[in-house]
């Protein structure tokens, strides 16, 4: 599969000249190789590459902030002019960037994009997730520089890449915007000199050369025509065009030394977890009792039920599904079996019917002696907070009460024997409407997996008085 070579231009002070830089170096590169393919995108929030690039009057149907709900980047992708292809810009992107899943989401969407040859990113002037996610899919980060306070900022970066156990080279610095009229007295000579010892000295790794101010190449963006035109094109009589067929150069060669080490990373390690995830949920399957935990009917073979309640132990070992009626049956007359009147015990119902799909359930048995045992069962919000609650008292041995039937005794019996016997066993249970297997899934399972902890948390922590019962629900 061709995976790219990704370029993210970054800074986190703006006016330094990396829109100018990632426009220009894109269609520069595609000048040095007509077959490399080349694609542009943009994380800021202006439309410049679309100004530069669009061809004809028509606009894309899509846009860069699509790339993160699903629409694959081929599809979004624009055939634009010097042969440059580019993905339209997005005047909301900023308001979309609470919906980003995470900084590792670009990289994995560009692994497998088929895109190949080379991908520059262009990012805002703030390190927010954006511009996290384009340094994290990044084979070479370029960060230009004017002064000394954007040299300083370029901390950040470093820090950043340090946290991702990346490595600081793959940042590599270039002077931007060097007024060449200024010259200095002692051993660095002009404002690139001394930009580029400051860099060295603080560890960081340059390019060969600069890039020059110059007022023919600003007006190129800033005209009374309002077009935007590339200095390869408007500006072969500047120095600044010799600058960057020079870094175009340098680029290409690491390009061709290099490769895409980062995508094919990327990649490596998604499919790695992925044939892992699909390890862990097979043995979570696999862990499945065959029938209704309550009743031990086998229960429907088809994908979508009309609805079950997904029941698991705290130690993971009783996992399985349970019937509505028959769990709505355990609840009410095992623990709501001595409230009296049938209006009562038919509002009781509805309650636990009509909250089943907001709510999760935990039962808990305590051991109190060799014969006797405490239940209690809790209705819990989405979160795993208490809402409400039963204690009750059963025997383990012998005959039951009136009230009690012995389905919750024998659910209990189900969990392996050999857990500690002063350890209260818990069992949580939610219902599943549609494919009951859903909640097996990944990310399903690792929501049941932070509602379990929290309530482990929460009774490791109470200190609850002696057979004291809860509140019926009301």
């Amino acid at each position: 599969m061709a995976r790219p070579y990704v370029i993210t231009i970054a800074s986190e002070k703006g006016g330094v000249g990396k829109t100018t830089l990632a426009t220009n170096l894109a269609i520069y590169l595609k000048g040095l190789a007509e077959d490399l393919p080349v694609t542009l995108f943009s994380f800021d929030n202006h439309f410049t590459i679309d100004q530069m690039f669009q061809l004809g009057k028509q606009p894309g149907k899509g846009h860069i902030g699509q790339i993160f709900s699903g629409t694959t980047p081929r599809e979004l992708v624009v055939a634009g002019q010097y042969g440059v292809q580019f993905i339209p810009s997005c005047r909301q992107l900023f308001d979309q960037q609470r919906h980003l899943p995470g900084i590792d989401r670009l990289a994995e969407i560009l692994s497998h994009s088929q895109l190949g040859g080379l991908v520059i990113i262009d990012t805002s002037p703030v390190l927010d997730l954006y511009t996290r996610n384009a340094i994290h899919a990044a084979d070479r980060v370029i960060v230009p520089i004017k002064d000394a306070a954007s040299l300083e900022n370029c901390r950040n970066l470093a820090d950043f890449l340090k946290q991702q156990e990346r490595p600081r080279s793959i940042l590599r610095l270039l002077p931007c915007l060097i007024d060449t009229r200024i010259h200095f007295n002692g051993p660095f000579r002009n404002s690139y000199q001394l930009l580029k010892a400051y860099a060295i000295n603080r560890g960081y790794r340059c390019f060969e050369g600069f890039i020059a101010k110059s007022p023919k190449v600003e007006s190129l963006s800033t005209n009374p025509s309002g077009k935007i035109y590339p200095v390869i094109t408007h500006g072969r009589g500047t120095d600044v065009h010799l600058q960057f067929m020079h870094l175009a150069r340098q680029v290409y060669l690491d390009y061709l030394q290099q490769g895409p080490i980062r995508m094919n990373t990327v990649a490596t390690d998604f499919y790695d977890r992925e044939a892992r995830l699909v390890r862990e949920r097979r043995e979570r399957h696999s862990r499945l009792h065959n029938g209704c935990l309550c009743c031990d009917r086998a229960l429907p073979d088809k994908q979508v039920w009309p609805g079950a309640y997904y029941l698991e132990s705290g130690n993971g070992q009783l996992a399985g599904y349970i019937e509505d009626d028959c769990f709505i049956d355990l609840i009410m007359q095992d623990c709501y079996g001595e409230q009296k009147g049938k209006d009562r015990e038919e509002s009781l119902r509805e309650l636990l019917v009509e909250t089943a799909d907001r709510s999760y359930f935990l039962l808990q048995r305590t051991r109190l002696a060799d014969d006797q045992s405490q239940i209690d069962f809790f209705r819990l919000d989405q979160s795993g907070e208490k809402l409400s609650g039963r204690s009750m008292q059963v025997k383990e041995k012998g005959r039951f009460n009136r009230q009690q039937s012995p389905r919750l005794r024998q659910l209990f019996g189900k969990l392996s024997p050999d857990e500690t016997p002063d350890q209260p066993q818990l069992l949580l249970a939610k219902r599943i409407g549609g494919d009951p297997l859903r909640i097996l899934e990944h990310q399903n399972y690792l929501e049941w997996q932070t509602i379990f902890s929290r309530v482990r948390v929460d009774l490791a922590a109470e200190k609850e008085l002696p057979g004291q019962v809860l509140q019926v629900d009301q």
